[in-house]
């Protein structure tokens, strides 16, 4: 979080805050993962104070296990799996399950470079009681297009991902009325 700037190139806490307080939209809690180990204190320092009450911070990878887990709902139902030793929430999909309903206005922004970006969507667009709770869903999609690789440095890029299979992922979610966007 850098301040109450955020922007397309910095932390995004602050733009998603912004962009939906412009709209007449304000969260009432907004959660957020970081795998990157960092100082609780300055992480929190650096937070705007109209954004630190409604802010659940994880300093910890998101663990989906593999996409079967993901879609099956393996690692939602196993409090081992979805929580770190300390009892930090590890399990996203978890998490959206435990404190979301469906009166909510959900947001999610999935950007989890080098980890489940692809479990965590899919589940979303493929689990009914998941679609059922996200309102609006922005996805780094890495992807292979016509020799080039897709993706804010194209981390997991290859040529087993597709435009053709992130386009049809994101018609599903669409299709399940979530308003889908590509994030870059």
């Amino acid at each position: 979080v850098d301040g109450a700037r955020g922007s397309g190139v910095g932390p995004s806490l602050p733009l998603f805050f912004r962009l939906y307080e412009k709209r007449c939209i304000e969260f009432d809690e907004m959660h957020g993962w970081e795998a990157t180990p960092h100082d609780r204190t300055e992480w929190w320092r650096r937070v705007p104070a109209a954004i630190r009450p409604r802010l659940r911070f994880y300093n910890a990878p998101i663990y989906e296990g593999t996409m079967a887990d993901a879609l099956g709902g393996r690692v939602r139902r196993s409090a081992a799996l979805s929580h770190a030793a300390d009892g930090t929430p590890t399990s996203f999909l978890n998490v959206l399950n435990a404190t979301a309903t469906t009166d909510d206005f959900v947001v999610v922004k999935v950007d989890i470079d080098n980890g489940p970006e692809l479990q965590v969507v899919h589940a979303i667009a493929k689990v009914p009681e998941l679609s059922a709770l996200v309102d609006e869903l922005f996805f780094e999609a890495h992807f292979y297009f016509d020799g080039i690789q897709f993706g804010w440095g194209a981390l997991g890029a290859d040529r087993r991902h597709t435009v053709d299979e992130a386009l049809a992922l994101m018609r599903t979610l669409r299709e399940r009325g979530i308003r889908s966007h590509f994030w870059i």
